[in-house]
């Protein structure tokens, strides 16, 4: 999805990472971290952890990993809207806790080396190659993670803003799978998934856009999020970069278009999902004005996001 970037970004994720050393407490000595709430300064000190939540310099709250596993948390925003920094945090075992926030790494240092590692290889050669249009730009960042199993997934439609979201899902799902054609390329992608039914459980998400403890069930579904943000998606997966679950949130502060057309001041469910389903495929975002689902924002009723450009199709035909 589209958005309209600006310094203000740069600058805020700047401000968060340095924020890191006004909100924790005295550092403690490398060992075991002890168990509750955590910050990043506590995990400097190179501190394992069991379990326990990590609170992110903007308030963000995201349940630590289990120890040789990883979530990261994507999401789309408004045009002009400031971005939710995307948020990874690894959990490397006795090597402790790396963070990154946007681009920026913190946590412990061990940790921090190995995810370093970890992402440079998986970077695409492609990346940073950026052209205007749909059609030319073969823009696409690899995340460290694919699925080597099919998505089995659930919908909650507890406070859904649109009667044709489930559909708009399933139709976004199998946007990036099988046989896909866009901009007069065909490319095969092996990524599955299945939808199962309808769920009572919640997505695992907090209402600021962290992500909570995962329990193996990738669900869907409806709920707050902070203001300029349309949609979350949280992803967890091993240290072999293989996805175990992933789970999204939509937010119910904006009209979504109720039928498989828009029209008016609201946003396209189908293309909205099209992007978040990028996320959990394993794609980040793109630069603007690529023309690309992956970039990280759109308009009312963008309706060119429901397909793939070129760079999208490259992207997904590397990973599978």
């Amino acid at each position: 999805m589209r958005r309209v970037r600006t310094t203000i970004v740069a600058g805020a994720v700047l401000a968060l990472v340095a924020a890191t050393t006004t909100i924790a407490g005295p550092a403690q000595a490398a060992g075991r971290c002890a168990t509750g709430t955590l910050s990043v300064r506590t995990l400097q000190t190179g501190c394992a952890v069991d379990s326990g939540t990590l609170v992110v310099p903007d308030g963000r709250t995201f349940a630590v990993p289990a120890p040789g596993e990883s979530v990261l948390a994507s999401s789309t925003t408004v045009p002009g809207a400031t971005e939710l920094p995307d948020v990874l945090i690894a959990n490397t075992g006795t090597g402790g806790v790396a963070v990154r926030i946007d681009q920026a790494w913190s946590g412990s240092a061990p940790a921090v080396q190995q995810e370093r590692s970890r992402a440079a290889a998986a970077a695409a050669p492609s990346a940073t190659t950026a052209a205007t249009t749909k059609c030319t730009s073969t823009a696409y960042v690899r995340n460290n993670y694919r699925w080597s199993s099919t998505v089995k997934w659930y919908y909650n439609e507890s406070g859904q803003k649109s009667s044709y979201a489930k559909n708009a899902l399933r139709t976004a799902a199998n946007a990036w799978t099988g046989t896909i054609s866009a901009c007069d390329r065909t490319a095969t992608s092996t990524a599955r998934n299945s939808y199962v039914r309808l769920a009572t459980q919640a997505p695992g998400l907090t209402d600021k856009g962290g992500c909570s403890r995962s329990n193996g069930y990738s669900v869907m579904g409806w709920g707050k999020l902070p203001a300029g943000t349309l949609g979350v998606t949280c992803v967890w997966y091993d240290g072999n970069g293989v996805a175990k679950e992933a789970d999204q949130r939509y937010a119910t502060s904006y009209k979504w278009s109720s039928t498989a057309t828009c029209s008016g001041a609201r946003f396209d469910t189908q293309a909205v999902a099209t992007h978040e389903w990028g996320h959990l495929y394993g794609l980040g975002h793109v630069k603007t004005r690529t023309g690309q689902v992956m970039e990280p924002s759109g308009g009312y009723c963008d309706t060119a996001s429901r397909t793939l450009g070129l760079g999208d199709l490259t992207g997904i035909a590397a990973i599978y």
